[in-house]
Order: structure tokens, then sequence, then C-alpha cells
């Protein structure tokens, strides 16, 4: 095992000797900063650079604890993510407070949005817009990031109460 230098826990912004909760919890902070479509980086960063510096935390985690940190998250591709769109649903809509994603998914679908159309309205990326519908809360960004998306997109598809709703799912995907 290497020994952490000082510049590993710069990277992180902890204080040398911090204890394991505390490392981790900047692991999730310090990755959320750069998963793609992150609002801290959008611009600044081109691909590249953005795992590189994932790469970097990681090493950073790695030497200062001795273990393998845990899955990344942002490793879903694009492609993989952005699912093909179907005809609009049928039935209900699914219960908000059980599945907010789902609800915000059948309600873009039920209006004839696609992922892009929403995306080029919202200025979120839509590997983001299918992160949030699926609710894939280990690919998310933080969660005061998550909320202003979720308002973005309830006020975009026009739905009623957007504060509950982004409340509604913050409760459901429970994001530090």
């Amino acid at each position: 095992m290497s020994q952490p230098r000082y510049e590993d826990w710069q990277l992180l912004d902890l204080t040398p000797g911090a204890d394991l909760s505390e490392v981790n919890r900047a692991l999730h902070y310090r990755r959320s900063l750069y998963q793609p479509g992150a609002l801290a980086t959008y611009n600044l960063l081109d691909e590249d650079e953005r795992i590189r510096m994932l790469e970097r935390i990681d090493e950073a985690y790695r030497r200062i604890t001795g273990n393998t940190p845990p899955p990344g998250r942002g490793a879903r591709t694009t492609a993989a993510i952005v699912e093909v769109e179907a005809e609009g649903p049928s039935g209900p809509p699914p219960d908000p407070r059980t599945e907010p994603g789902s609800f915000l998914r059948y309600h873009r679908r039920r209006k004839g949005i696609s992922l892009e159309h929403l995306a080029t309205d919202t200025k979120i990326r839509p590997v983001l817009l299918a992160q949030l519908e699926s609710e894939a809360v280990d690919e998310l960004p933080a969660a005061v990031f998550v909320r202003g998306h979720v308002l973005q997109v309830a006020r975009a598809l026009d739905l009623p109460d957007p504060n509950e709703i982004a409340a509604r799912y913050l409760a459901k995907v429970k994001l530090d």
C-alpha cells in the first residue's frame, strides 16, 4: 500500500487523519462533481479530463484508506442509458410518492416529449434525465443538483407543485 500524500487529502478536501466515514463522504461528494452533466464542471472539462479527475480521486482514496473505492458513479455510457422512445404510456400515472422517476417519465411520454427535446428545454443532458427517470441513485449527482433538475423537469412538463415532486423524489432516493 502506498502512503497517502498531502495532495491526496487536499484533493478530497480533508484534513490529514480524517476518519473513514469522512473519507467516504468526501469520495462521494468529489465524484458527484465530476459526473456526466454535473453543473459544477459541465463546461469546464472535456470527457477525457473528467475521467482523469475521477481516476485521481479514486487513487487518492486508495492511498488514504488502503482499500479499493466502491464502484464508481457515471460508469454507464449515454448510449446505454438513454432509452429508445416508445409510444406514449397507457393507464394511470405511477404514484409520485413511490415512483417519482417513473411519474416524470410517464408525463414526459404522455405529452410526446423526447429526452432530447426535454434536454434542450431544461439544459439538462439526456443521460442525466434518463438517470432521474430511472432513479439511478448511484449515477445521480449531489442532492442539491437533483432537486434543481427535478424542479426544472416538473416545470417544463407543466406538472402541478414542482416543489412537492422534488421533495418526494429526494425522499424516495435518499441522497446524501
